[in-house]
């Protein structure tokens, strides 16, 4: 486990501070949470905070203050409290922007080892909604496979794709260990042009909680999204479930939409990331 260090931090008292809007007691909250929030951004994901004793006495704070302060920040999911142990610094949320980026690019970008493993891998003949989906016709061969992928070997998400079997012709479970994107450029020679993404908050099954190593009241985002080439033409579709204490999503919206009063266009000028 890491080393915290609060050397770097004023440790004067919180007058030394402005004061906050609000009441008396809100104020030196706010205060104590922003110096709260330094020392988390300087400390590392499994560091244990200083105690609540350490902390009142270092900032000249009473500690039912420090507690409140910290209160605030464990509901944001930036700390957790263990029993009998300590306050621990969380893992940062892995903020997504919604552009055509893969899960491998995503994980590279900040600093974590991409991985897969392969849970599923089968081929089937498209149902009505799935080939409408894909715009093949009923019966049209599909490869099917489900992916639990990780971060440094820690579970991030699962992933169920479907894809015209005629447009990856030899593709097997052996194919999947790293960016279904770049293996979709570099052996088929196709390559992602857009997507278009639902997404919603849920609450997963016992299963999939079990695989993404999550509690039972954690909320997962579940991204639903259909992958078009450069040409229009439908490549896949995915069905994703991400871990809600692991990530955040992001995106540009263009001043035109937001000009134009209809912001029920907002979902169609977003282009969606996939997690490839």
């Amino acid at each position: 486990m890491g080393k915290w260090s609060i050397d770097a931090l004023d440790s004067g008292p919180l007058t030394d501070y402005p004061a906050a809007m609000g009441d008396g007691r809100e104020a030196p909250r706010q205060t104590l949470r922003a110096r709260l929030r330094e020392l988390i951004a300087s400390s590392r994901a499994g560091d244990r905070l200083p105690s609540e004793r350490v902390l009142s006495q270092r900032w000249d704070a009473a500690r039912m203050t420090v507690r409140h302060a910290t209160d605030a920040l464990v509901a944001e999911g930036l700390v957790e409290r263990r029993h009998g142990s300590g306050t621990y610094v969380l893992p940062r949320p892995v903020v997504r922007f919604l552009g055509l980026t893969s899960f491998t690019q995503d994980m590279r970008e900040r600093g974590l080892v991409p991985g897969s493993r392969t849970l599923a891998f089968r081929t089937e003949a498209a149902d009505t909604t799935t080939a409408t989906q894909l715009r093949v016709t009923p019966g049209h061969e599909v490869l099917r496979f489900t992916r639990l992928r990780l971060g440094s070997d820690e579970p991030m998400a699962i992933e169920t794709v479907r894809i015209p079997a005629t447009l990856v012709p030899g593709l097997g479970p052996g194919d999947l260990e790293g960016s279904l994107y770049e293996l979709l450029a570099r052996r088929y020679r196709i390559v992602p042009g857009a997507a278009q993404v639902t997404i919603e908050p849920v609450l997963p099954e016992r299963r999939i909680r079990r695989l993404l190593a999550i509690p039972d009241h954690q909320a997962c985002l579940r991204l639903r999204m259909t992958d078009t080439d450069t040409r229009g033409r439908v490549i896949m579709t995915a069905d994703c479930i991400y871990r809600g204490d692991r990530y955040q999503l992001t995106a540009d919206v263009p001043g035109a939409i937001l000009g134009s009063g209809a912001l029920g266009g907002v979902g169609t000028a977003v282009a969606a990331r996939r997690a490839g």
